[in-house]
C-alpha cells in the first residue's frame, strides 16, 4: 500500500515537474524557433526586398493607429483612407514574406534549403561529372552562364508570378494599392482643412507608398539577380 501511494505521488510530482519545466522553457524555444527563422530569412536573396517592404508599409500602420487614436477631427475621409491604407500595407508585407518563401525555397523537399545553401550542393554536384559529357571548357562556360540552380530558380519563379492563386489575388490588391494613392493625394487636401495632424499623417503614408511601389519593383528585381547568381 505504501509503495502503491509513494509511486503514485512519485508520477504526480514528476509530471508537475515536466509540465513546469516545459512552460518555463517555451519562452527559450519560441526565441529559437524565431531566430532560426530570421537567420534563414537574412541569408536568403530576397532579405532585401522583405526588408524593404517592412521598412516602408509598417510606419503607414502606425500612423493610421495615431489617427484613430487622436480621433477624426470631422475628417472621416482622411481617417477612412488611413485605415484601408494601413490594411493594404500589411498585405503588402505579407505578400512580400509569402511570394519571397515560396520562390527562394525548394518546395519538393522536405527539408527545405534557401537556394543560397543549394549553390554550394550544385557546385558539388559538378564536381564529379559523368564520363562521356562535355569537355571540360564546354562546361565551364556552360556553368558560367545557365547553372542547374538558375534554371530552377527561373522556373520557381515563373511559376509563383504567374500561376499561383495567391500571388494572382495579391496582383489585383496590388492594382487597387495604386489606385488607393492617388485616391490618397485628394483626401490629403481636404485634410489639409481639418487640422488635428491628419495631413501630415497623410502626406508621410503617401511618401512611403509612393516609395515602396518604386523600391519594392528595383528591390525584387535585385533579389532575383541575387538569386540566379
Amino acid at each position: 500500500m505504501a509503495a502503491i501511494l509513494c509511486e503514485s505521488i512519485s508520477k504526480i510530482l514528476r509530471g508537475s515537474c515536466e509540465a513546469l519545466g516545459t512552460i518555463l522553457t517555451l519562452p527559450c524555444r519560441a526565441c529559437g524557433f524565431a531566430t532560426d527563422h530570421l537567420t534563414e530569412l537574412c541569408r536568403s536573396p530576397f532579405f532585401l526586398f522583405v526588408a524593404t517592404a517592412v521598412a516602408l508599409n509598417l510606419p503607414p500602420i502606425v500612423f493610421a493607429g495615431k489617427a484613430w487614436a487622436g480621433g477624426d477631427g470631422g475628417c472621416t475621409s482622411a481617417t477612412s483612407w488611413l485605415g484601408v491604407n494601413a490594411i493594404l500595407c500589411l498585405i503588402n508585407m505579407a505578400a512580400a514574406a509569402y511570394i519571397s518563401a515560396k520562390i527562394a525555397y525548394e518546395p519538393e523537399s522536405e527539408n527545405a534549403t534557401p537556394f543560397v545553401d543549394m549553390e554550394a550542393n550544385a557546385e558539388g554536384d559538378a564536381k564529379a561529372p559523368a564520363k562521356g559529357e562535355k569537355t571540360i571548357a564546354e562546361r565551364v562556360l556552360e556553368d558560367a552562364f545557365v547553372t542547374d540552380t538558375q534554371s530552377k530558380s527561373m522556373s520557381r519563379v515563373r511559376d509563383v508570378l504567374c500561376y499561383d492563386p495567391v500571388v494572382a489575388v495579391y496582383i489585383i490588391v496590388g492594382i487597387f494599392y495604386m489606385c488607393w494613392q492617388t485616391v490618397g493625394i485628394s483626401r490629403r487636401i481636404d485634410a489639409s482643412e481639418c487640422g488635428g495632424g491628419l495631413d501630415d499623417y497623410m502626406s508621410h503614408s503617401l511618401i512611403c507608398g509612393f516609395l515602396f511601389l518604386t523600391f519594392g519593383g528595383c528591390t525584387f528585381g535585385i533579389s532575383l539577380c541575387c538569386m540566379g547568381r
